[in-house]
C-alpha cells in the first residue's frame, strides 16, 4: 500500500493506523499549493478530490476519505484491536468517524483558509469549543478511556489528529480535560511517534 499525504493534516491518522497494523506500505508526500507529490506527480490524477488522503492499495486501486480509509486499514489489523468486525461497536466507531470528519474537521478547517476574516475566527472558536466540549462530556461520563471501548481505534487517531490543529489556530484545549488525558494516551503509542517524526512533526 501506498499513503500520500501532507504532513500534519487528516492523512496522518492514516499514517498511525498504517504504523500500527505493521504492514510494509511506502509515503509520498503532497504538496497541496501546487498539488504535486515528492515525485513530481500530479495529485490530481492520483486523486480528482485534490485532497488527502489517498491510498493505494494496489496500483490504480484509491481508497480516499478517512471516514472509509481509516476502517479500512484498521480491519487488517492481524490482532484484530483496532476495529470491532461488526455489530454495535463497529457502528459506533462509524458514527465518531462521521462526526468528527463532517462536524469537527470542518470547523478546524475555516482557520486554514487565507482569507479568513476575524470574525470568522472567532465563531469558529466557539463552534469548535462546543463541539470538544460535547466530546469531552462523553469521555467525562463514559467508562472506557477511549471513544469506543477501552483500546485505540480508528477515532481515537482521527480526534488526536483534528486537535493537534489546537496548537496551529492559538487555540486552548486545557478546559477539555478529558480529551487532554486521551491526547496523551495516544501521544505515547509508538506508531504515533514514528508518524509524527515521519512528517518532520517532531524532532
Amino acid at each position: 500500500m501506498k499513503l500520500y499525504y501532507s504532513p500534519g493534516a487528516c492523512s496522518l491518522a492514516a499514517h498511525i493506523l498504517l504504523n500500527e497494523i505493521n504492514v510494509d506500505f511506502d509515503l509520498e508526500r503532497v504538496d497541496l499549493k501546487t498539488h504535486q507529490t515528492e515525485k513530481g506527480a500530479d495529485y490530481y490524477e492520483i486523486n480528482p478530490k485534490g485532497y488527502v488522503p489517498a491510498l493505494e492499495i494496489n496500483p490504480g486501486l484509491i481508497l480516499t476519505e478517512n471516514v472509509a480509509v481509516l476502517p479500512f486499514i484498521a480491519q487488517h489489523d492481524p490482532k484484530q484491536d483496532l476495529i470491532p468486525p461488526s455489530g454495535l461497536g463497529r457502528a459506533k466507531v462509524l458514527e465518531w468517524l462521521g462526526y468528527l470528519n463532517s462536524e469537527l474537521h470542518d470547523e478546524y478547517a475555516v482557520f486554514f483558509n487565507p482569507q479568513v476574516s476575524e470574525e470568522e475566527k472567532e465563531r469558529g472558536y466557539v463552534t469548535i469549543d462546543k463541539m470538544l466540549k460535547y466530546i469531552d462530556d462523553y469521555l467525562g461520563e463514559s467508562e472506557f478511556d477511549y471513544l469506543v471501548n477501552d483500546r485505540f481505534g480508528p477515532a481515537d487517531a482521527y480526534l488526536f489528529v483534528l486537535t493537534n490543529w489546537s496548537n496551529v489556530i492559538q487555540h486552548d484545549l486545557t478546559p477539555f480535560k478529558n480529551i487532554v488525558a486521551l491526547r496523551n494516551l495516544v501521544a505515547e503509542r509508538q506508531s504515533v511517534q514514528i508518524a509524527m517524526r515521519d512528517e518532520g512533526l517532531i524532532p
